[in-house]
């Protein structure tokens, strides 16, 4: 089925006519890691009032952390920032100017996790590294707001985050979600049709899902999802996953969760954060940050 308008990006069309772009399953897990953080990493990092290194006790060890404030402020709500890249790549460096984006624009205090990765480190290591940097921050700012966001698998990692956290005191207030990765099993409409020359892939998702998941990971095509906070799913009409944030947001609208949704029918996976930047990639991030900040404040 195709997006609505039936056309891509000109500029994100001549991008992807570099085969180069392609994710395609790894040889060389390590070499692959470095050229795709290191491209991601050289997207422009706009300036802003404080950027923080720290690190916590994790459950695997010390758990790096970045925080990000743009105002003088003090911290009126927190986002806790779980970055994408299939479970298998991406870390601090390759979601900075993301994140510093995201904390100018919201005007909020951001915190990115540098959580472990799959193959070495599968299911619930991501996940017990998101709720420990969770509860850092309800332990170090108590009485906060908390909100928490994600990109692709990142966004996987926020929702189940979230559903962990239901019931629990101070509640997660609020979740924004930019192409969210939900269905394992990448048999949707959008991945047959777009799982190739998009740069995601179909072979490269299935690979990452299947490095990542086990038999006690939550399915989030099936679960209970009434416990999730106030959202704001960001959808790329060319994007393989679309279909699967698309369903989330019906799903949760149904099971009565407050959903915002915006559409993007000629973008990409990932199109909000890659390097070259683009006035779609700021607005979906702005339409985004709305949602947070009517959730937190």
């Amino acid at each position: 089925m195709p997006p609505p308008d039936g056309s891509l990006d000109p500029a994100l069309a001549r991008w992807l006519e570099d085969p180069r772009v392609a994710l395609r399953v790894p040889a060389d897990l390590a070499a692959f890691r470095s050229g795709a953080n290191g491209y991601l990493a050289r997207a422009p990092k706009p300036e802003i009032l404080t950027v923080e290194n720290l690190e916590i006790a994790g459950p695997g060890g010390p758990l790096p952390l970045k925080l990000y404030r743009s105002t003088g402020d003090a911290d009126t709500a927190i986002v806790v920032f779980l970055h994408g890249g299939a479970f298998v790549f991406g870390d601090l460096d390759t979601h900075d100017a993301l994140c510093r984006r995201l904390a100018l624009s919201t005007g909020l205090t951001v915190v990115s996790v540098d959580y472990r990765l799959a193959p070495e480190h599968p299911y619930p290591a991501g996940l017990d590294d998101a709720l420990a940097a969770v509860r850092w921050v309800r332990s170090n700012f108590p009485g906060t707001p908390l909100g928490l966001a994600g990109d692709s698998a990142g966004a996987w990692l926020a929702i189940a985050t979230a559903l962990r956290c239901a019931g629990e005191h101070p509640p997660i207030a609020g979740l924004g979600l930019l192409y969210p990765a939900i269905d394992a099993r990448c048999d949707s409409a959008s991945q047959m049709a777009f799982g190739r020359d998009h740069m995601l892939t179909r072979d490269f998702m299935a690979w990452a899902w299947s490095v990542f998941a086990s038999e006690s990971m939550p399915d989030l095509t099936k679960v209970d999802l009434s416990g999730l906070p106030p959202s704001v799913v960001i959808t790329a009409g060319f994007d393989p996953l679309r279909d699967e944030g698309q369903g989330l947001i019906d799903r949760a609208r149904a099971a009565g969760v407050q959903v915002v949704g915006h559409h993007y029918p000629d973008m990409i996976h990932g199109f909000a954060g890659l390097p070259q930047g683009s006035k779609r990639g700021d607005e979906a991030l702005d339409r985004l940050s709305e949602g947070l900040v009517s959730a937190l404040t």
